[in-house]
């Protein structure tokens, strides 16, 4: 029989082997292009049409965005609901895939001291992460060749 800690050491195990990215091929009817343009700082989403925006490379619109996040004191605030918060840091991570322990430690260390205290464990944001519909979000399982939505 498993004690406590070896059930807990293998939950840990599975959080962090599941790992998550934007799927950038969502067939849904929303703008993959415009969800991600949306993130942008203020004064670029203002100069830029939707015409212009539906024509970008989301890659490079995904790299453009992480590079700036980095430097952005607003791209990541702490008043933001969790599930933007989390959106957001896989699109700083430059859509590579993460686990939902990476974004929990990356969130803790934007939000180091926070007025607005909230469970942002690795357990809540994978179910977050497993019921974000308004988001589209892939979850690429190990050993698996596709990835599942």
């Amino acid at each position: 029989m498993k004690n406590l800690h070896e059930t807990k050491l293998e939950l840990d195990e599975s959080i962090e082997a599941i790992k998550y990215a934007i799927n950038l091929n969502d067939e849904s009817h929303r703008s993959i292009a415009l969800l991600i343009a949306d993130r942008r700082e203020y004064l670029v989403k203002q100069s830029d049409s939707i015409q212009n925006i539906l024509s970008y490379n989301l890659k490079d619109l995904i790299k453009d965005i992480s590079t700036k996040a980095i430097d952005s004191k607003e791209y990541l605030l702490p008043d933001m609901p969790l599930k933007e918060a989390v959106f957001r840091t896989i699109l700083a991570n430059k859509n590579k895939p993460i686990s939902a322990g990476a974004i929990s430690q990356k969130l803790k260390n934007s939000w180091p001291v926070n007025t607005y205290p909230r469970d942002m464990s690795p357990k809540v944001i994978q179910s977050l992460l497993k019921n974000m519909k308004e988001y589209p979000i892939k979850t690429i399982i190990p050993n698996e060749s596709h990835s599942a939505k």
